[in-house]
């Protein structure tokens, strides 16, 4: 892979490029992997938002609703209609919380865990187009570096 000098110049300075910017090229990498999904799913009659769901439940079975807000970065309102969807199309059940009605946990059934199967496949497939090539080292690091943003964004300052 050739790498290219990136200027670590910000928007403010007489030398910034736009093109050299990473927040701009995580942003369109964002957008470009999300295009690519949203092709894939079609094939499943499914969207970008209920796969989200399903990746999040399969890694936490049960999540409460506002944890699958949190972690899907979708505001609550939108989330429910998401899960009003899903649970329409039998991929999901909604339960008050026993002692707090007002927590909703969210459950995967067994045809949502079936579809998250197949569509694991094909998630894995564009995984591994977008990182033909890249040593598995660079990716651990670009992991640790997304994080490490991620974490920078949201500290209090």
């Amino acid at each position: 892979m050739t790498h290219k000098k990136v200027s670590l110049t910000g928007p403010d300075h007489p030398d910034f490029i736009l093109d050299d910017y990473p927040l701009y090229n995580l942003n369109r990498t964002s957008a470009t992997y999300i295009d690519q999904m949203t092709v894939k799913l079609k094939s499943f009659n499914m969207d970008q938002p209920s796969w989200r769901v399903l990746m999040l439940l399969g890694d936490k079975n049960p999540s409460t609703v506002g944890d699958l807000s949190r972690r899907s970065v979708t505001k609550i309102s939108t989330i429910t209609r998401i899960l009003m969807r899903m649970e329409k199309d039998a991929l999901v059940k909604r339960i008050p919380f026993p002692n707090d009605n007002r927590v909703v946990e969210v459950f995967i059934t067994d045809k949502g865990k079936q579809i998250l199967g197949n569509l694991k496949q094909l998630a894995s497939d564009v995984y591994k187009k977008a990182f033909d090539g890249i040593a598995e080292d660079d990716i651990v690091t670009f992991t640790n570096i997304l994080m490490s943003v991620r974490k920078n964004l949201n500290e209090n300052g």
